[in-house]
């Protein structure tokens, strides 16, 4: 119907709950009158589940609506869910609109009130509006349109173009540094780097890696190096167009990356029209180091860490070592140190008693250095929660760093070890899918969730995990640790004793032959289990064995009076495995005796 003015009335109709306001017309969000931008197929995820309001969405058929027309992966749709409740705001942890069915769906759970209002438009404003995007194959020249405010931006990996495998760590540092610094950017999400980072080694076209990652723009960089002189080649497209927003080529000095980084960050910021504060602009432009030199020697004690083998942690801590060396200010280096060597002990190496000293005094002086610094304080938590044992002030320090950046996923993932160690289960779950909703690919944040549905008893789930886990990276050694305790504890015990063998091909130490071991007991094979308790104890008399892996397969013998002289051997020695031993299966043969309750009281458990 026609207006006297030569309008056209229409019907709009508005989705309303707590202070937002959805605009199914117009395909907007605002909140209390101010736009909330979200990419085109997070609003979408929005819809499709207000429209479904207090009924449960299943996920295969969320991905089926949202991606009719080609194949995505599950972490596509939970990305979306993350940045919805990110964007609408309230505890990550909590369902405040968005619930999470376990292995279900999700279900919208506020409470909507649907309106409807007659407008005047213009005739043009009542053509219907395309909602399909076009999707060029390869992005075209600089755009001329208007640009806007973007805000979710996927840094693909910089590809190595010279082909030497000595590059790696410098191309695969420079990613994840300029993830880290357009992370500080105020209103842009940045894609995780385990989702970007999948993509690695894949020649895949950039638009439709920036779809699949649900991503507004894509950083797409490449590298040549020649000596000491470094070649990049550097553009920011558009995912929607196909148009490039920006690129440069540049041509430095080794010495001279840690600028590089600032130069590509800023240009960024500049193009996506970001209003930041002068605090803002500085901490953008913060480094670590001004030691290029040091930075390199980072980077690439970064790249051996994130191989996570015990030879990768080995080198971590040389290269680590080195450049705290060259800058005895690097606050960041002294945190990674810290970490290596925690983690260093899960492989059962070096002893406690060599590693804790250095791990607690490295992470002490990242907090000396720069007391802001979120991984320094997870560092110090991990200390005092591994070897320590001193659970309130490690609790302290991991809120501590949860509060100065509530997005590090590692901050969440340790804490979520610390909580199950607590036998707070529920809570320890929370953090746990805080860290995957924030780092959905990582190795070891998925391997730990695994770890946790064992301490939880929920054996098929954690099962399923590890698989999954190890599907993207079948040579992890703790993911194959970990799948065999599920089959052992599920009853499948032949399948757990190949899942141990598999790992003790990857890495031969003591930590795995403690499990094999066990297994063999359960299995009924004492005779198995002996042969490897008598290596182990023959070795303990010349090397470091972990005392706990001695005193399982005493316990799954039967032989309690010998596995409690070990596990005895095994808290004198800060045996870091005996932390969980409040919700660890593999002692559920011992929770009645009385020395159980005797040592559970002198972890301070």
């Amino acid at each position: 119907m026609n207006s006297q003015d030569g309008n056209i009335k229409a019907v709009r109709h508005f989705y309303e709950f707590g202070g937002f306001r959805l605009d199914l017309e117009q395909r907007l969000l605002s909140h209390e009158g101010e736009t909330v931008a979200l990419p085109p197929k997070v609003f979408e995820t929005l819809v499709l589940l207000i429209e479904h309001k207090g009924r449960v969405v299943r996920k295969e058929d969320m991905m089926k609506t949202l991606w009719p027309d080609r194949y995505v992966e599950e972490s596509n749709l939970t990305q979306n869910i993350f940045m919805l409740r990110k964007m609408l705001g309230g505890d990550p942890g909590k369902a405040q609109y968005i619930e999470t069915i376990p292995k279900r769906g999700y279900r919208f759970i506020g409470t909507v009130k649907e309106t409807q209002e007659e407008v005047d438009q213009t005739e043009e404003e009542a053509l219907p509006v395309p909602v399909e995007e076009p999707e060029p194959e390869a992005p075209q020249e600089k755009s001329t349109r208007p640009e806007e405010t973007r805000n979710s931006i996927a840094v693909l990996p910089m590809v190595n173009e010279t082909g030497d495998p000595a590059l790696e760590y410098l191309t695969d540092g420079i990613t994840d540094s300029l993830i880290k610094l357009l992370s500080k950017l105020p209103q842009v999400h940045v894609i995780a780097r385990s989702l970007v980072f999948r993509y690695k080694g894949k020649e895949e076209n950039a638009l439709k890696i920036g779809r699949e990652l649900t991503a507004d723009t894509v950083l797409v960089s490449r590298a040549v190096a020649f000596g000491s002189v470094l070649i990049i080649r550097a553009e920011l497209v558009e995912v929607s167009t196909g148009w490039q927003l920006w690129g440069e080529q540049y041509k430095t000095q080794l010495s001279d990356i840690l600028q590089l980084e600032d130069e590509v960050s800023r240009n960024i910021a500049a193009k996506l029209h970001l209003k930041m504060t002068e605090e803002e602009k500085k901490r953008l432009c913060k480094h670590d180091t001004e030691n290029a030199e040091a930075y390199q020697a980072f980077l690439m004690g970064r790249n051996y860490r994130n191989k996570r083998t015990g030879e990768g942690y080995a080198k971590a801590i040389e290269c680590f070592e080195h450049a705290i060396k060259l800058d005895p200010g690097y606050a960041l280096a002294y945190s990674a140190l810290a970490d290596s060597y925690v983690s260093f002990d899960f492989y059962g190496i070096l002893p406690p008693w060599e590693t804790s000293p250095k791990a607690k005094t490295a992470a002490i002086n990242a907090l000396l250095i720069d007391d802001t610094l979120a991984e320094a304080h997870t560092s110090l938590a991990c200390v005092k929660m591994m070897y320590e044992r001193d659970w309130s002030n490690a609790e302290r320090e991991f809120k501590r760093a949860i509060e100065l950046d509530p997005d590090f996923a590692h901050a969440h993932n340790w804490y979520s070890h610390f909580l199950m160690a607590l036998g707070r289960i529920e809570e320890s779950f929370i953090e746990s899918e805080i860290a995957l909703k924030l780092d959905p690919l990582d190795d070891s944040i998925n391997q730990y969730l695994g770890w946790h549905h064992i301490h939880a008893r929920q054996f098929e789930r954690a099962i399923a995990q590890l698989e999954k886990t190890l599907e993207e990276n079948p040579n992890f050694f703790l993911a194959r640790v970990t799948l065999g305790m599920a089959y052992e504890q599920k009853g499948e015990v032949a399948k757990a004793i190949e899942e141990f063998k598999k790992a003790y091909e990857l890495e031969g130490n003591a930590i795995v032959l403690g499990f094999l071991g066990h297994a063999y007991a359960r299995a009924g094979n004492r005779e198995e289990a002996r042969k490897i308790l008598q290596e182990l104890e023959e070795l303990a008399k010349r090397i470091y064995v972990p005392p706990f892996s001695i005193a399982l397969i005493y316990t799954s013998l039967g032989e309690s009076t010998e596995a409690f002289e070990w596990f005895e051997k095994a808290y004198a020695a800060q045996n870091e495995w005996l932390n969980w031993l409040k919700v660890a299966p593999e002692v559920d043969s011992l929770r009645a005796d009385p020395r159980f309750a005797a040592l559970i009281e002198r972890l301070n458990l």
